[in-house]
């Protein structure tokens, strides 16, 4: 009888039948939104879920892989759950919703200690030496403006690089995911208010937690109450403040 128990209880489990969460949620290396810190998958999203999560009583199960295999993952698993994730067009229907968590904001940034950078709109910016990185959506858009690699637009192979040129002075400003520029400066060691945002070159989306259509909708209802909760109370701009400082 014991072994029949055993037995029974080995097929449910193998067979996903108990889950030591509620949810099960996928994310890949984006700092400073998600990223592995010590072996621990840490960063603003990361923090965001967890506390949405234990506001509404529930658990969460956080796994930091390659995105085309996180995203694989979120949609078959009907607890899966996908950040940080930009809601498109494309995207709409192929989940629920949960968010806003950010705004996703790309600038046009400088030094707080260069005045002199002081262009007045993206076409004025012309006048200016811009960094993005090779071949990215950004520089695309950026040549879509006008701008011409080799004079008004200098291109590198990632943000660090524009960052570094940015410090030197061998560029004015650099097009930069305000996320992103965030992290650059802590990494430098600097104050963010050490940068400026010169332009705002595209906030036409937002961040969202993804979950999979198939979830529970109650626990997804209560996630929604929690989520809007932490923004009433002013939880998640003092989160969002700890990074941007």
């Amino acid at each position: 009888m014991v072994r029949k128990l055993l037995c029974c209880l080995c097929i449910m489990l193998c067979g996903g039948w108990l889950h030591a969460a509620d949810f099960n949620a996928y994310t890949e290396d984006l700092p400073p939104l998600n990223y592995d810190e010590g072996g621990k998958v840490t960063g603003f999203s990361t923090e965001l879920l967890k506390m949405v999560m234990a506001d509404a009583g529930m658990a969460v199960k956080i796994t930091l892989l390659p995105w085309a295999r996180a995203t694989l993952l979120a949609q078959q698993d009907p607890d899966g759950v996908l950040y940080t994730l930009t809601r498109t067009k494309e995207r709409e229907d192929q989940y629920l919703w949960l968010g806003p968590i950010s705004r996703r904001r790309i600038v046009l940034l400088k030094l707080a200690s260069r005045p002199e950078v002081d262009p007045v709109s993206i076409e004025d910016a012309k006048r200016f030496r811009v960094g993005a990185i090779f071949e990215s959506a950004t520089m695309k858009r950026l040549v879509q403006l006008g701008f011409t690699e080799g004079n008004t637009l200098d291109v590198a192979p990632s943000d660090n690089s524009n960052f570094k040129k940015l410090l030197a002075k061998r560029v004015d400003m650099i097009a930069i995911l305000d996320w992103a520029a965030a992290w650059q400066a802590r990494q430098h060691q600097l104050p963010y208010p050490s940068l400026s945002p010169a332009l705002t070159l595209d906030d036409s989306s937002d961040y969202y937690f993804g979950v999979n259509k198939a979830a529970d909708m109650d626990k997804v209802d209560r996630l929604r109450t929690s989520l809007e909760k932490l923004r009433r109370n002013g939880s998640i701009d003092a989160l969002r403040a700890r990074y941007f400082q």
